[in-house]
């Protein structure tokens, strides 16, 4: 019996051929989208899954959110083992970043030839109870417990020294040597961690004002976590902080996807792209299968004489509801072999879209689910329209009559307006996207990005001095070299430091203002645009920091947006003017007001800044932007490359043009609209399937219509746009669903940034007209075809 259904399947696939095709090729390209999206999502779900008591790990972090600022992931660990005094804490763990130690070099020499320790940071011995590590030789815990210490990851090991078996050997730097004690392999992708090599630090109790490590705690199981962030607010802020800054206790699981600090050990992900890709997959899911029900009930009439003739012979309807079933489970079958081949094509580039790299193994859950939903879509695709073709009655079909109820009709338009407002919504989201992106791009920075090439993470000392350093001279002696600026600031990432300032007329701020320390010409190196005032300039000494009766003395330039708080609409009148910062005994004198200058990324940057001649403060990198001739670049990459090793023993720079790192910070934005791009062609594509299946249907359906009409004169485009009429219907009835939705969620979507787009009206009609022209020149292809054949062949026998 199984046999004779499948042979039969296979009999009417080769006499439907194009059937078949349409239905295989919009299932699979559905099913194949919903896997590559299905395999991200469980991919970014499960970020730090793998970690000991992963769910009873968080990281502390400072909202600094009624100071004007954002959330910082970065904590004293000194100060948070004060925590363990606490029942709810277990433990306690630390990762130091160690620019902010002295002991802790990145720049290492073995055997003549030098490197730069990539990630490298500070661990806590026990740092087994918090992170899944696989030591691969020596002890771990001896390499985080003993001075001038050193674990190295397997990859680095491996670069480095070509080898994991290397417990013993020393790597030499600036104040002695590193002793390598363990080799541990490399993190897994889906984890936030993102060290490469690890030492020994030394926490300082004494300074518990030193933030400077990602620290994480365990709790005990059922701790009321809200209130433990309560009272550890309360223990570390009181008197004038109190109110101002709290501890935010962020679950381990939730960081990958919530963490939106540019502190972040690396990038992570975004709720919000996530969930917008699992509904987008399970749209088109729904789509392929809209379009199999309607193309299958558009093929009825042709097989309405099959089923007549089955009944006639004493087929039952149970028999023909298996028998269309087993069509529409073989239909998935096809469709999910076809999906899987494309998934192994695209999940290249798609490891590229979404950075990550991702892999199926399909004997796994994962795959067996693959399996279960395909077949479970063949099912339940398939059982309106086997109970549709299965209930023809043989007498009336045998005689032609192919009318059906209009509930039938009902549910096959209701089908297609669904999917026609997708395809709106979808090209109306995915042009949104891009003008918001083109938008931020075009956003006056206040500086120059052009013929920057950015030099980071350079020690202070060597760069950050009054005098030109022998590593700066060097530098700039560079032939195409025309300007070095220093900054203790990376421009496209993040405000380092902040004061809380008393204006010129004693009024004290009530919010912190983000403040940048720099060397001279600061204006000229980052073409500021200077609206009152002057330069920093070599030519006034008394410009870089300096010390006074217990006071540091320094000449700040100022953005428009700090004068005005200030209370100056004249910004020419605050210029020689004393700022003061009475909480760390700060006079800055204003020397120049600069237009507003957005530092940081691009949905929270900083504009109210506050650049300070020589004053950095508990900074120990700096960086180092050069104004070049941009055809000189290759040569002057590698005589800065040559010039750092050769005078301070800096090894494999971070070298990038400023404009690059600039478009890094956009790069998260791009892939959302590159995906939502996909998704929008992809739907398009199969609502033109779902129309053209529905419009099979309706041009057999009214066949006899059309032959009559054109026995009575009327022209082929008058019969096209007849029968394109309904389908112009839907598309109005999908307008009036879509637009009110898509403008909601657009404009939640657009809150997100403080510098937005309005949305424009013209982008919703071109959406409309778009779908309305594609469904239009659908219905046409087979109208007109139907309006070219001779009546005589379809009115012979009436």
């Amino acid at each position: 019996m199984i046999a004779n259904y499948l042979i039969t399947a296979l009999r009417a696939f080769k006499q439907q051929k194009q059937h078949f095709v349409l239905n295989v090729l919009g299932l699979s390209v559905g099913l194949a989208a919903a896997i590559l999206v299905a395999l991200f999502a469980k991919n970014e779900l499960a970020y730090d899954s793998q970690q000991p008591n992963a769910d009873r790990v968080y990281r502390i972090s400072q909202d600094f959110s009624e100071l004007g600022l954002a959330v910082v992931p970065i904590f004293n660990y000194s100060n948070a083992r004060l925590a363990l005094e606490y029942s709810q804490v277990e433990d306690v763990f630390g990762l130091t970043m160690v620019e902010f130690t002295r002991e802790a070099m990145v720049d290492v020499r073995v055997r003549e030839q030098g490197y730069k320790l990539n990630a490298l940071y500070g661990a806590t011995p026990n740092i087994e109870s918090f992170i899944d590590i696989n030591t691969l030789s020596g002890d771990l815990k001896n390499a985080l417990s003993t001075p001038n210490s050193i674990a190295l990851s397997e990859s680095e090991a491996l670069r480095i020294f070509g080898s994991v078996g290397i417990i013993g050997n020393t790597l030499q730097h600036q104040s002695g040597q590193y002793t390598v004690r363990a080799v541990f392999a490399d993190l897994p992708d889906n984890t936030h961690f993102a060290f490469k090599n690890l030492v020994h630090v030394k926490h300082d109790p004494t300074k518990l004002g030193m933030n400077s490590s990602y620290v994480y705690v365990r709790l005990a199981p059922n701790t009321d976590v809200a209130a433990l962030e309560k009272t550890l607010s309360e223990r570390y802020y009181y008197e004038e902080m109190a109110g101002k800054i709290s501890i935010n206790l962020h679950p381990l699981l939730a960081l990958h996807l919530t963490a939106k600090s540019p502190f972040e050990m690396k990038a992570g992900g975004a709720k919000q792209v996530v969930m917008i890709c699992v509904g987008l997959s399970v749209l088109l899911i729904l789509i392929a299968s809209f379009n199999f029900i309607n193309m299958t009930v558009a093929q009825s009439a042709k097989r309405a004489k099959e089923v007549g003739v089955r009944k006639a012979l004493g087929a039952s309807k149970t028999q023909l509801v298996i028998q269309f079933l087993s069509e529409s489970v073989l239909v998935a079958l096809f469709s999910t072999i076809l999906a899987c081949v494309l998934v192994e094509l695209l999940l290249p580039s798609f490891n590229g879209l979404v950075d990550r790299v991702l892999f199926i193994d399909y004997v796994s859950p994962f795959g067996g689910a693959i399996f279960v939903v395909a077949m479970s879509v063949g099912v339940l695709a398939g059982l309106y329209p086997a109970f549709f073709m299965s209930s023809f009655s043989a007498k009336r079909v045998l005689s032609g009559d192919l009318q059906r109820g209009n509930t039938a009709i009902f549910v096959r338009k209701s089908l297609l307006t669904l999917q026609a407002s997708l395809s709106i919504g979808l090209i109306i989201a995915s042009a949104t996207l891009l003008q918001q992106l083109a938008h931020l791009q075009s956003l006056p920075l206040g500086y120059q990005t052009k013929q920057r090439l950015v030099i980071s993470e350079l020690p202070v000392e060597d760069v950050f001095t009054k005098q030109p350093s022998s590593l700066v001279n060097r530098i700039t002696a560079i032939e195409g070299v025309e300007l070095a600026t220093i900054l203790d600031t990376r421009l496209t990432v993040s405000i380092n430091n902040t004061l809380q300032p008393t204006w010129p007329n004693g009024e004290a701020s009530q919010s912190l203002t983000p403040v940048i320390g720099s060397g001279f010409n600061i204006v000229k190196g980052l073409g500021l645009t200077l609206l009152a005032g002057r330069d920093f300039s070599p030519e006034y000494s008394s410009d870089w920091a300096y010390r006074e009766n217990g006071v540091t003395k320094v000449s700040t330039i100022i953005s428009e947006q700090v004068a005005k708080q200030a209370g100056y609409h004249n910004v020419a009148d605050i210029i020689g003017k004393t700022i003061k910062d009475t909480g760390r005994s700060v006079d800055m004198l204003v020397v120049g007001v600069v237009e507003d200058v957005k530092v940081g990324n691009t949905k929270d940057a900083s504009s109210n800044i506050m650049f300070l001649c020589g004053f950095s403060y508990l900074s120990s990198v700096s960086e180092l932007i050069l104004t070049i001739n941009p055809h000189r670049l290759p040569e002057i990459t590698t005589q800065v490359t040559a010039a750092l090793a050769d005078v301070a023993d800096l090894y494999e720079p971070k070298i990038n043009l400023l404009e690059d790192n600039y478009k890094a910070v956009l790069k998260a934005d791009e892939r959302v609209s590159q995906v939502v791009l996909i998704f929008t062609t992809l739907a398009v594509f199969l609502t033109c399937l779902g129309t053209f299946g529905l419009a099979s249907f309706a041009t057999v359906r009214r066949q006899k219509e059309v032959a009559v009409r054109k026995v009575l004169g009327a022209s082929r485009v008058s019969i096209v746009n007849i029968l394109a009429k309904e389908f112009l219907m839907l598309v109005a009835v999908s307008v009036a669903i879509a637009y009110p939705v898509t403008y909601w969620l657009v404009g939640d979507w657009l809150a997100n940034f403080n510098d937005r787009i309005t949305q424009d009206f013209w982008v919703y009609g071109i959406a409309a007209f778009a779908v309305a022209g594609i469904t239009w020149l659908t219905v046409a292809t087979l109208a007109f075809k139907a309006a070219s054949m001779r009546p005589s062949l379809i009115l012979r026998y009436e």
